[in-house]
């Protein structure tokens, strides 16, 4: 009766830890990240979402990955800023690193240890990120820059989110 009730134990002790990990998944990559974070859109047009960020690890590289419910010919693109409550800004740069997958925009963007050390200062505010529709020459619908914030019921305490996850 023992040995059932440890081999119990042990299985679901494997059983929590396997459940526990979450994977942010585009294109052929899968990273370890945290939990989804949803940051309200500042757009007035129905079309353009809501945005869901995680932290992410490439290796012993920080990644921020960020997707939105969009059309499937659109994709997040070009540079991504970070507006911090302090004033600060971090602009990350493209990376290339972006799919679509069932209508939903994918993108990763690389940290510094800089970006890293400014976020654990100070919470996000904002997050600025350019849509773009890769089929016929563009869309003014969606073409352009856009921005999401950190705020209403929904809003994070991300200086503990960083701290926490890259900590480990």
């Amino acid at each position: 009766m023992k040995s059932i009730l440890i081999l119990l134990c042990i299985i679901m002790t494997f059983t929590f830890e396997s459940n526990g990990q979450n994977f942010f998944f585009i294109g052929e990559n899968s990273y370890p990240c945290t939990e989804t974070f949803t940051l309200q859109s500042n757009s007035n047009k129905d079309y353009i979402k809501d945005i869901n960020i995680v932290f992410a690890k490439d290796g012993g590289k920080a990644v921020l990955g960020v997707s939105s419910d969009l059309v499937p010919s659109v994709r997040i693109s070009g540079k991504l800023i970070i507006y911090l409550d302090d004033g600060s800004v971090i602009t990350c740069n493209d990376q290339g690193i972006m799919d679509n997958v069932d209508g939903v925009a994918l993108s990763a963007y690389y940290l510094t240890k800089d970006d890293l050390a400014k976020m654990e200062n100070s919470n996000i505010n904002t997050i600025r990120y350019t849509l773009k529709w890769v089929l016929f020459g563009g869309n003014p619908l969606y073409d352009g820059n856009h921005s999401a914030s950190n705020k209403g019921g929904t809003k994070t305490d991300f200086p503990t989110v960083i701290a926490d996850f890259y900590r480990e």
